[in-house]
């Protein structure tokens, strides 16, 4: 279901995307909007020389979806956000000896930023290919670090052989709410239950901050990540659809 919401709404300039993909990049609000709000958005856009702007639809939203497509948006993900209570506590599941899941620490960074350089390729940055993979890779090894350093509230890891081979992240939200952020696992580590162990032990942390429910976003068409959360309990809860909007070629763009 979608609310009525403003019909101009505040279109964003992006800084950091901006400064990570050389280009300068926005974003619309997120909710419905009319032609004529779309139109004034695009005329902000060609103002302040935006290369590309963000849309994020609701996937039921079959009218604001019609006009991102006949003003030329391009489609580029399904986000899928999925949600489990945390009462009552879910057995969490042992991962293969010898992996130790763990609190991340300050010597794991380099290691988790290579990882996650290497391993979120279906995210919409990556489909779209008028990014630039180099700087794709950074944005989540980037990512990774910050949350390393506090952007995330907790970073768990599982180690293996001495190195850390995979990650999740959580955040507190408002309202009782815990999100998982980032999860990734190294292929080498993969099928061996780390994903679902990192998940268990995410959770349980949650669980012990006073959360009352958890909330996860992956892409529609990771179905490996969908199977991972939906043995954890979660179901899904929201289908909304990324769009992007190009209004100069690449030799059009700045360096």
């Amino acid at each position: 279901m979608t609310g009525k919401a403003d019909p101009v709404g505040p279109f964003r300039f992006l800084e950091f995307d901006s400064q990570l993909f050389r280009i300068r990049v926005a974003t619309l609000p997120r909710g419905p909007i009319d032609a004529a709000g779309l139109d004034r958005a695009l005329d902000w856009c060609a103002e302040q020389r935006i290369d590309c702007l963000y849309f994020l639809v609701e996937g039921d939203d079959a009218a604001t979806l019609r006009l991102a497509r006949e003003r030329g948006f391009q489609f580029v993900d399904v986000r899928m956000t999925l949600e489990r209570e945390l009462a009552p506590a879910i057995a969490a599941p042992a991962a293969a000896a010898p992996g130790i899941v763990r609190l991340a620490e300050e010597r794991d960074i380099p290691l988790l930023r290579d990882l996650a350089a290497r391993s979120h390729v279906q995210s919409r940055f990556f489909v779209d290919e008028r990014f630039d993979r180099r700087a794709c890779a950074e944005l989540y090894a980037t990512w990774i670090e910050k949350s390393c350093r506090g952007y995330a509230d907790a970073v768990w890891v599982v180690e293996l052989e001495g190195r850390p081979d995979g990650y999740l992240t959580c955040h507190l939200r408002a309202g009782g709410l815990g999100e998982i952020g980032l999860v990734g696992v190294a292929e080498r580590a993969q099928g061996r239950g780390f994903g679902r162990a990192l998940v268990a032990r995410g959770l349980d942390w949650l669980r012990g901050e006073e959360c009352a429910r958890a909330s996860v976003v992956t892409q529609g068409a990771n179905v490996p990540a969908q199977r991972l959360y939906q043995a954890a309990g979660f179901h899904t809860a929201s289908v909304q659809v990324w769009h992007h909007l190009w209004f100069r070629s690449g030799s059009e763009r700045r360096s």
